[in-house]
Formats: C-alpha cells, structure tokens, sequence
C-alpha cells in the first residue's frame, strides 16, 4: 500500500448523486427530451470559467443554430467561441462567468471527480469527494438552490485509482471512433468505415474498442 492510501484510511470518501435546482444553469432553456452533458469546465482567470457541453439530440443545422443562440443570450455567457454538430450531438464551447454555479462551488472546496447533465427536471450531479467536503458543498449549493432526491455511499478510498490506463492503439482507435459518430445513436459508421479510415483490419478495430470500453466501464464502476 502507497503512503498516499495509507493516509486516505483516514478519510471517509463518498458519492453523491442527487438532482439540484437552480436558475444559475446556461441551459436553463432545456427542453423536454434534450439532454445536456457537461464534458468539462475549468476556473479561468478568477470569476470566469471555461466549459464544454454536450446537447442531444440536436435534430438539424437549425435547431443547433437556435440552442447556440440561446446560450449567448444567457447573461452569464461572455462568449460562445467553439460549436459542432456531429450526427445528433452537439459540442458547445463557451465563455461564462462562475455566478455561483455548481461546478465552481463543489470545484473550490475540494472533490476527486465530478460529473453532470441536465435534464427538463434539473440538473443531476454525481460528485465524489470527502464526507466533510460534501457538507460544505451541499451548504452552499443549498445557499443557490435545491437539492432533491440525494443518495449518498461510501467508497473505499483505494478504489479510487484514477484515469484507466488506455494503450496508445486503443486511445488512438477509440478518438477515431468517437470523431467518427461511431457512438452517436444512430451510428453515423461502422466498424469497417473507421478499419478503412486508420489502414488497420475490421478485427483489430473490434479488439482495440473492446478493450478500451472494457477499461473505461471497469474504471466507472469501481469509481
């Protein structure tokens, strides 16, 4: 056992996942049967944060048009500067200032992972941190807006390993793979169209994807 697991045995970790309601969310339009995603955020430059999200199913060129319109007319976006639309899905990048949101309060108290998306019912937030942090974390939440429907375990601190190590073929298939809307639903390729795109078989595509989503779902279990 590492010194770093060995000090964590003094920690309680948690999960927590729970629906939290608030007016501070860019994509409070939401529609009924959109979904949004956050993909990553990050602070920058103090009050001001830079952030990747996800809408599906995005329908057309118009409907994507029209969502990308009503995130710069939110008050707390400063820019939108990244947009595509691949099959379905589409991929937002935008400027916004913090206002309090939630992935800016859980961010600077402190947490190992987080993860959202935002549904016609509020948003629905799995966070993994300390057990004090969370206390903190859902005091001031609450201070912005409601958490409803909150489950909380416990998780045993050495099970927290990280980002699951992909061999350089794997991460470099599965990047094509997602490039290509091989996991958009409908898919928009198929195995053979992305085996002809890398100069590689059919089977050593299937084998490579396989085993990284093997990797990838055994890390989000365990985690």
């Amino acid at each position: 056992m590492s010194a770093i697991s060995r000090g964590l045995k003094d920690i309680e970790l948690i999960k927590a996942r729970f629906i939290y309601l608030h007016d501070n969310c860019t994509f409070n339009f939401i529609d009924e049967g959109l979904s949004v995603k956050l993909l990553w955020s990050m602070p920058y430059k103090g009050d001001r944060m830079i952030t990747y999200e996800s809408v599906y199913p995005t329908e057309s060129q118009i409907m994507a048009k029209s969502i990308i319109n009503k995130v710069r007319g939110n008050p707390k976006t400063l820019s939108v500067f990244d947009r595509s639309l691949k099959g379905r899905t589409l991929t937002v990048g935008y400027l916004e200032c913090t206002d309090n949101s939630p992935f800016f309060l859980s961010n600077r108290i402190g947490m190992v992972s987080y993860d959202e998306y935002t549904m016609a019912d509020g948003d629905v937030i799995t966070i993994v941190t300390a057990s004090d942090n969370f206390d903190l974390i859902r005091e001031n939440l609450s201070d912005y807006g409601k958490i409803m429907k909150i489950q909380i375990q416990s998780l045993d601190p050495a099970s927290i390993n990280g980002k699951p190590r992909l061999t350089a073929m794997q991460e470099k298939v599965l990047g094509k793979a997602l490039e290509m809307g091989f996991f958009n639903y409908p898919k928009d390729v198929h195995l053979k169209e992305i085996a002809e795109k890398m100069g590689v078989s059919v089977v050593s595509v299937d084998q490579y994807l396989r085993e990284a989503q093997r990797k990838l779902a055994m890390s989000y279990l365990n985690g």
